[in-house]
């Protein structure tokens, strides 16, 4: 069975190759393509807008940091990540990040990976490369993780800039063991706990995995072949895992070939906390638990007030569930384009990332819109940076430009990571 064409890419992959940009897609789902209409926001209102241990125990709570996977989250500095007439033009002018003081306050540097340029090496800034990076995750001493997909390697990269391979061959395979000798295929989205264990959405192996902080790899939940089957451990199965997001103990898993929310608890015990309806592509999804209906829900975070924020590709939506299971849509009219607004009169294009900070502020990765969506109390909607035309520039926030950003991640210092999936780059935006 083939899945839908990706909207950026004119390859076709079948149901057991679910690339990590890949949606089920939205069979009559109306569509809008971007036309210059966007309210734009001047650089000023903008700025001030912003100014303000190992083995297999189960997670034990945030790490401090953020991510976000193609969409995970866990921290404490953030609760789990207008268009503009940006120039679309030339190459990534930054190289590798010295000290976050270095860069001044709103600006988009690239911390690592070589821009165009596909590749695996290790090394610092520049000198390493990343093919289709898509999910983040950061600790509590900066570290940042990511799911380096197309390569099949989870990387470090510290707050120097300094890129290393901390699991994975590099060849697909789902082999435990340790690190370096263990295997993945499409790693998609991660998360990193207090003890610094990383759960990786193993995305075409249909699995969720783990990285012990002693270096030792191992299946947590799934079965490695596609189903949707609650139980404890790898007696569970899901379809295509591709964000996460930690709550307390708990992992939270968009199990977007399944549309489904799942759960799994502190011994490993999955169940599903929503979806499973038929889906009509209106608010009539919305729903409590499996009375709710999701299409592609790809990353996930948890915002202040102990919500899950989904980032819902198959739709181009954002929805939010309760601590008690009720979905509602939050953000986007179904349409995929990009026009700011306020709650469901905004329009996003294929969200791959988010992450929510302390104060209620969350970026989105709007993967096909090429930008970094900023949403703040009550609901406003507005591109914070990049534009639909793309590009690798850094700079301003006005004028950087982005290749399909998927995963997004906020540290304690006030930087928000991307992971520039078509660029091949990790790019740092310090925060105004």
């Amino acid at each position: 069975m083939q899945t839908p064409k990706d909207p950026h890419t004119s390859t076709l992959t079948t149901a057991a190759e679910v690339a990590p940009e890949t949606s089920p897609g939205a069979q009559g789902l109306k569509r809008r393509h971007f036309i210059g209409t966007a309210i734009a926001l001047d650089a000023a209102a903008l700025l001030a807008a912003c100014g303000g241990g190992g083995g297999d125990s189960a997670p034990s709570g945030s790490a401090g940091g953020s991510s976000s996977s193609g969409g995970s989250s866990s921290g404490s500095s953030s609760a789990s990540s207008s268009s503009s007439s940006n120039s679309s033009s030339g190459s990534a002018s930054g190289s590798a990040s010295g000290s976050a003081s270095a860069i001044p306050r709103g600006i988009v540097s690239t911390l690592a990976g070589v821009v165009g340029m596909s590749g695996s090496a290790d090394g610092s800034g520049t000198a390493a490369s990343f093919y289709n990076p898509s999910g983040l995750a950061v600790d509590t001493s900066g570290n940042l993780y990511v799911a380096d997909s197309k390569n099949h390697l989870i990387r470090k990269i510290t707050p120097a800039g300094l890129v290393s391979t901390l699991a994975g061959t590099g060849a697909q395979g789902s082999a435990d063991g340790m690190a370096l000798s263990a295997s993945f295929n499409t790693p998609t989205g991660l998360v990193v706990d207090g003890n610094r264990n990383i759960y990786v959405a193993d995305q075409s192996n249909h699995l969720i995995r783990k990285i012990s902080a002693a270096g030792v790899v191992s299946t947590w939940a799934g079965t490695g072949t596609q189903g949707n089957a609650n139980g404890t451990g790898t007696s569970a199965s899901f379809n295509a895992p591709s964000g996460l997001a930690l709550d307390g103990g708990h992992l939270i898993v968009a199990d977007n070939a399944n549309n489904l929310i799942r759960k799994i608890s502190p011994t490993a015990v999955v169940t599903t906390l929503a979806g499973g309806a038929a889906n009509t592509y209106s608010t009539a999804d919305d729903g409590t638990g499996t009375a709710a209906a999701f299409d592609a829900p790809y990353a996930i975070a948890l915002d202040h007030q102990g919500n899950y924020c989904v980032a819902e590709r198959g739709t181009h939506r954002l929805r939010k569930i309760t601590p008690a299971g009720v979905v509602t849509s939050w953000v986007g009219d179904g349409l995929d384009s990009l026009l700011d607004g306020t709650g469901l009169t905004a329009e996003i294009n294929f969200p791959g990332g988010i992450a929510v900070a302390s104060n209620g502020y969350a970026y989105i990765g709007d993967s096909a819109n090429n930008a970094i969506r900023l949403i703040t109390p009550p609901d406003v909607v507005s591109t914070f940076t990049g534009n639909p035309s793309g590009g690798a520039v850094d700079g301003s926030l006005n004028t950087a430009t982005f290749n399909y950003p998927t995963g997004v991640a906020l540290d304690n210092s006030g930087n928000l990571y991307v992971a520039d999936h078509d660029n091949h780059l990790i790019r740092k935006i310090t925060l105004p």
